[in-house]
């Protein structure tokens, strides 16, 4: 089997170096409000898929694109699951490393090709958990930097300083939206890369060095904003005693969350500046509910888990859809959608998440052999044009 996989890496290393680069440099990327004036983001976390990405997860990004039309996707860490490469030698954990990022990409860069769309990302604990000995993770970013889908981009004085297990924190950016009129930036989205592990113990999460520069750059966009980070912030454990969520609470609660055991202050950062609407994050996969804060404190979201890569519960797998309004800039409105209400449950549909539910490593093998055929014999499926 890993013989056949190596193979199917070789094969996949000729794809990627066809993959031409054309990533976006540092306040290019061109986002602003439509002419309805609004804006949506589409929150994508725990992908965590190795080497192949999923076809159903590929076909439920481009139905996403082609129906609720965003302007942009936000990848929430998670997006690949690196550590699967350890048991293999250095050259093919770096291939299989390059080959799962270039996998769930292609996506988005079809998406991009056809509906203008951009993404951007953070690192979640699992993305370098091959260890930086194999992969860096700024070796990791220049990787999703050479798709032509991909604005993130690198700021050296954002993560100077940082240091977990997995060496520096790297990729904390900010991207600013335009006006509908494209004369003047109307709102700011941040990009913070929590982290992975500890060396205390525990996750680790965003340090000084980061809340630092968030507070200088704030200081002089001084624009509405949302953050965007994988691991949730510690300060959520006092607001939900006991794993249950405040009355009137949007969403649903059905794990602790996990958050780093540590708190270098962050969040009180991010109410401290007064314009942060809130702060999104994934990796608890079956947490879906936003804690509503009230005057100017920032509002605490955890999105469900979007892959079948790893764990979660088949009910609760989706992404999670954020709107702005040009008219209010200091609002903002947002719900998750799911594979299961998405598609409809029952039949087909249903049988095919349960076996992805059930057998995410070997899913997407199975789901050519069977339901692909099926579904597209009913006219439900397309197989992606990658």
């Amino acid at each position: 089997m890993k013989r056949l996989i190596s193979i199917l890496a070789a094969l996949s290393l000729c794809l990627c170096l066809a993959v031409p680069a054309a990533a976006a440099d540092a306040g290019s990327a061109g986002l602003k409000f439509k002419p309805d004036g609004t804006f949506k983001i589409i929150q994508v976390s725990d992908t965590q898929e190795f080497f192949f990405s999923s076809t159903i997860t590929q076909e439920f990004l481009c139905d996403l694109a082609r129906r609720e039309k965003p302007d942009l996707f936000v990848l929430t860490g998670d997006n690949i699951r690196a550590a699967d490469a350890k048991q293999y030698s250095p050259f093919f954990a770096k291939l299989f490393v390059r080959a799962s990022v270039d996998n769930l990409m292609r996506a988005f860069d079809r998406i991009h090709r056809e509906f203008g769309i951009p993404v951007t990302m953070v690192y979640g604990n699992h993305d370098n958990e091959c260890g930086p000995d194999i992969v860096t993770r700024a070796e990791q970013f220049a990787m999703y930097k050479k798709h032509r889908s991909f604005i993130g981009y690198y700021i050296e004085e954002a993560d100077k300083g940082t240091e977990d297990d997995q060496g520096q924190h790297y990729g904390t950016h900010n991207i600013i939206i335009k006006n509908s009129a494209g004369t003047a930036p109307a709102f700011n989205l941040w990009m913070f890369d929590s982290g992975a592990w500890d060396p205390r113990g525990g996750y680790s999460c965003v340090q000084q060095p980061q809340i630092d520069w968030f507070e200088a750059t704030n200081a002089a966009l001084n624009l509405p904003s949302l953050a965007f980070q994988h691991i949730i912030v510690r300060d959520v454990l006092n607001l939900v005693p006991g794993n249950t969520l405040p009355p009137g609470t949007q969403g649903e609660i059905r794990k602790s969350p996990g958050p780093s055991r540590y708190n270098e202050g962050q969040y009180a950062a991010l109410c401290g500046a007064g314009n942060v609407l809130a702060v999104f994050s994934g990796h608890d996969h079956t947490n879906t509910f936003v804690l509503r804060r009230p005057g100017t404190d920032t509002d605490i979201v955890n999105s469900p888990g979007t892959g079948f890569g790893s764990y979660g519960d088949v009910d609760l797998r989706g992404v999670r859809v954020i709107t702005l309004k040009e008219s209010d800039l200091h609002t903002y409105e947002t719900d998750t959608l799911h594979y299961m209400t998405y598609y409809g449950a029952g039949g087909l549909r249903q049988s095919r998440l349960e076996m992805y539910q059930a057998r995410s490593t070997s899913a997407t093998f199975l789901d050519w052999l069977s339901f692909a055929p099926l579904l597209w014999l009913l006219g439900l499926f397309r197989i992606p044009n990658l």
